[in-house]
């Protein structure tokens, strides 16, 4: 038998949180947008670490540039 892609869990979220996500996100898509929502942060958590490894080996980030190329992307 193989194991299930999927686990179940209980957490405690802080209830304005969680009263902004029901109202926000149907229930039968509330596991997905969970889901979604983590892989996100996830995705910043490990830029976050690169962008720290690169700033230790090449010094800190120019933040007029970090400006200009956030004002291109938008």
């Amino acid at each position: 038998m193989t194991e299930s892609a999927y686990r179940k869990l209980t957490w405690t979220i802080d209830a304005d949180v969680l009263d902004r996500f029901r109202a926000r996100v149907p229930r039968s898509q509330r596991s997905a947008y969970a889901a979604w929502a983590l892989r996100r942060q996830l995705e910043r958590d490990d830029l976050d670490e690169l962008i720290g490894e690169r700033a230790e080996t090449n010094g800190p980030l120019d933040q007029d540039a970090v400006h200009r190329y956030a004002r291109d992307l938008c």
